[in-house]
C-alpha cells in the first residue's frame, strides 16, 4: 500500500538523521521549514532506499551517505554541535 510506503521512507529518514545526529530543531526551523519539508519530499521519493538501508545496517557515515543521498547536504548543514 501506498501509505505503507510512505512511513517506511519516513521511518528510514528519521533513522538517518539520528544515525547523522541531525539536530530537529535545527532541521524544523531551517528555512521556515520548508528545507524539512523539502527533505522528507526527496526521500519520499527516493530510489535509494534499499542502499540507505544497507548503510544504516552497516554503521555507515557521513561519506557513505553522500555517495547516494540527495538529502545527505541537508543532514550535514543540521548536525548537532557536540
Amino acid at each position: 500500500m501506498q501509505s505503507e510506503r510512505v512511513w517506511r521512507q519516513f521511518t528510514l529518514m528519521d533513522l538517518v538523521m539520528e544515525r547523522m545526529r541531525v539536530d530537529p530543531l535545527v532541521a524544523t526551523r531551517k528555512c521556515g521549514g520548508t528545507a524539512m519539508a523539502d527533505a522528507r519530499n526527496t526521500c519520499l521519493g527516493c530510489s535509494f532506499h534499499r542502499e540507505c538501508r544497507e548503510w544504516l545496517e552497516c554503521g555507515g557515515d557521513l561519506a557513505g551517505l553522500a555517495e547516494f543521498c540527495p538529502n545527505a547536504g541537508f543532514f550535514r548543514e543540521c548536525r548537532l554541535n557536540l
